[in-house]
């Protein structure tokens, strides 16, 4: 029997059966790379979350942490030592969601649409997983020249989450981690930018959509890469309308 992670490889590379396998999944297809639909909301990988255990392991380690539970670590063979969320080997992309990180990994449609990232005390940037999907969990900041994202908060904890940042200019630039700024800047670049951004209701969190895609494509002086239609694996759309952005 295939490993999801064999069936999706098979799936990529045009299996005759696609469709049919995707709707017995129970997941939808699109420009994206979506994973099974999950229902557990658990985060032992005894749980329905065990399929991220599976297809994440070849790429980085399982780590079990005290008051988080388990977590997932990249393998800096794989993504390097300097890797950041959301900014290493990918780009940023305006969706019917709001601004989503299309990766250049195979397996990028697990940790950049589900779950949240942290910077975890001697591990670095770790991953924490979760059901539930969104085009991407971060906060957005934005003005002076400059655009910032910040991985949202795991809930109910207190985590370490820095800021990153990048010229306006450079946002929708391919693999956008080669221009960030230093990020010993971070304080001074959070106090000249402001939250920017309307939350959007999924089925259980709410994410944000980030900055309008006409202010960055007047920053960057073309028109934004837009992902085409694309619809969250549960097949259901936000259930509420845009809320005020994130202080």
């Amino acid at each position: 029997m295939r490993t999801w992670n064999e069936t999706w490889r098979w799936l990529r590379l045009g299996g005759v059966s696609a469709g049919a396998l995707l709707a017995g999944l129970g997941c939808a297809m699109g420009p994206e790379e979506f994973g099974p639909q999950l229902k557990s909301t658990s985060t032992t990988l005894g749980s329905n979350i065990s399929i991220f255990r599976d297809v994440m392991a070849p790429h980085g380690e399982w780590l079990q942490l005290p008051e988080v539970g388990w977590v997932w670590r990249p393998d800096a063979k794989l993504v390097g030592l300097d890797f950041v969320p959301y900014a290493t080997s990918g780009q940023w992309v305006f969706s019917d969601w709001g601004w989503t990180f299309q990766s250049d990994w195979d397996w990028g449609w697990a940790p950049f649409h589900y779950g949240r990232w942290f910077v975890a005390p001697s591990e670095g940037w770790v991953w924490w997983p979760d059901d539930e999907w969104a085009p991407s969990w971060v906060d957005w900041r934005w003005g002076e020249g400059l655009a910032g994202w910040q991985p949202m908060p795991l809930p109910g904890m207190n985590v370490r989450r820095p800021w990153t940042f990048v010229a306006t200019s450079d946002l929708v630039q391919p693999d956008v981690s080669r221009y960030l700024v230093p990020p010993d800047q971070e304080a001074a670049l959070v106090a000249k930018t402001q939250p920017v951004g309307a939350r959007v209701t999924g089925r259980t969190g709410q994410w944000n959509v980030g900055p309008e895609p006409d202010e960055v494509a007047s920053a960057t002086g073309a028109p934004v890469p837009h992902t085409g239609p694309i619809a969250p694996p549960t097949g259901q759309p936000p259930i509420a309308g845009p809320h005020s952005a994130a202080r």
